[in-house]
């Protein structure tokens, strides 16, 4: 009696223990909020936790004792899923971070890390298999958009022009777009994790800049269009306006970089540009007046004044197209000669000729030996070489050097022209061919008639 009593008591208590490790187990599945199944060898589902079906919109009744792959109108029949059961656990008894993406026609698509552990059969139970699911789809769609704005940080800092860093507040570099390097000659393995002040070997230690940033931009959190100048061992001279901006939800510093060098130097040109043209229409309104007063004197009527005038106000204004045309240079001695020739009709090589070197004359210089070359062309024209077919011009001119500068030879000869070489006074044109040359020019002319025509010999100096 004693011993069936004993053996009954341990069948009983080895039976309470297999009920309340079942029961615990149980629990445990219904508690963990990570979706779980637990499968017979042939993937029918032996039981689903509450997680499971909350997660994926159904009952426990379900999905129990119904195969994995009906389950929700066949939405289960997943051939990622069909692989790791039937062909991947088959092998191993525990497969891990297995990664399923599928779309759900209730909830959408899924991207799920299934864990899965084949536990064999004993001889209270079947073979069966625990199947964890892991949701990952916010965390990788997360990740995605974190990428995504990383890399429309990165594309929106390198689409900027101005060169752009990013600093931390130690005031370290944390990126740089290309336009930066580009600029300065750097490269982003000198730059990243580096001290501003200590790029390309110091060069951006700068006063200026150190107390934009270590002094202006903590109390301000921001500075807009200082113009800072700076020399720079690789790239020279850079006048450079900043902009900083100081992300406190970040802890970064956005400092921007517009070089105005080219700027600068293109506004103070126009300045000098400006000025000079002020003091061209000045010059001009002068000489417009004293050729006024000139051409009255020697005319015996308006209608003379009015001809004489024109002519040489278009000699005038022919000048100034010269002049304009290469207003930061000098202009060519020929090209005066060759404007004036040619609005008279004349043909280089036919009834003119050139020969001499190239030589450039100042604004000043160039409007006044214009004036004389017209009056020496109109008057060729009207009663020297040019006014036969069969006369010709021709001029060369040299330069020597003499004294502190040089000095120009020129000479002008007509042939082929009958004239009078004994006039019975000096006209209008001679007295502006000799006052400009000898006053304007600073030089000395003479001019001889011969019978076949003008010549002209004259020296000056060019500047």
């Amino acid at each position: 009696m004693s011993a069936s009593r004993t053996g009954k008591g341990e069948d009983r208590q080895e039976q309470q223990i297999r009920f309340s490790s079942s029961d615990l187990a149980e629990a445990v599945i219904q508690t963990v909020d990570q979706p779980l199944l637990i499968l017979d060898s042939d993937f029918t589902v032996r039981e689903s936790n509450a997680a499971f079906c909350d997660f994926f919109n159904v009952s426990m009744e379900e999905t129990r004792h119904r195969p994995l792959f009906e389950i929700g109108n066949g939405q289960w029949d997943i051939s990622e899923l069909r692989d790791l059961l039937e062909k991947v656990l088959p092998q191993r008894s525990t497969v891990t971070n297995y990664r399923v993406e599928h779309k759900f026609p209730d909830i959408g698509k899924q991207i799920m890390i299934l864990n899965a552990k084949r536990l064999a059969a004993t001889e209270d139970r079947p073979e069966l298999i625990l199947l964890a699911l892991s949701d990952q789809t916010r965390s990788e769609q997360a990740r995605f958009e974190l990428e995504g704005h990383k890399e429309f940080q990165e594309k929106l800092i390198d689409s900027v022009r101005e060169a752009l860093l990013v600093l931390d507040w130690d005031l370290r570099v944390v990126q740089a777009n290309q336009s930066f390097y580009k600029a300065f000659g750097v490269s982003a393995s000198e730059s990243e994790g580096r001290l501003i002040y200590e790029l390309g070997n110091g060069q951006w230690d700068i006063p200026h800049l150190r107390k934009l940033l270590e002094n202006v931009l903590p109390d301000d959190n921001a500075f807009n269009d200082v113009e800072v100048e700076h020399v720079f061992e690789n790239v020279g001279r850079r006048i450079m306006l900043l902009n900083g901006r100081r992300l406190d939800h970040l802890d970064l510093i956005l400092l921007a970089i517009r070089d105005v060098t080219e700027l600068r130097r293109m506004e103070a040109q126009q300045r000098t540009l400006v000025g000079e043209l002020h003091h061209r229409i000045k010059n001009i309104l002068t000489s417009v007046a004293a050729l006024a007063n000139q051409i009255l004197r020697e005319s015996s009527s308006l209608d003379e004044f009015k001809d004489a005038f024109q002519t040489r106000l278009a000699a005038l204004a022919r000048t100034q197209d010269l002049l304009l045309r290469a207003p930061d240079r000098d202009t060519d001695m020929a090209d005066i000669l060759r404007t004036e020739f040619e609005a008279q009709g004349g043909r280089e090589g036919v009834n003119f000729h050139l020969a001499g070197p190239e030589i450039l004359l100042p604004p000043q210089a160039a409007q006044a030996f214009a004036m004389a070359i017209h009056e020496l062309v109109t008057n060729a024209v009207k009663h020297g070489a040019l006014a036969s077919r069969a006369g010709k011009v021709t001029i060369d001119w040299s330069l020597r050097a003499e004294g502190e500068g040089n000095k120009v030879r020129f000479h002008w000869r007509e042939r082929c022209a009958d004239i009078d070489t004994d006039p019975d006074r000096k006209g209008y044109g001679s007295r502006v061919v000799d006052s400009v040359f000898r006053h304007s020019l600073k030089g000395m002319s003479q001019l001889t008639l011969h019978p076949d025509g003008a010549e002209l010999i004259a020296e000056f100096r060019p500047s």
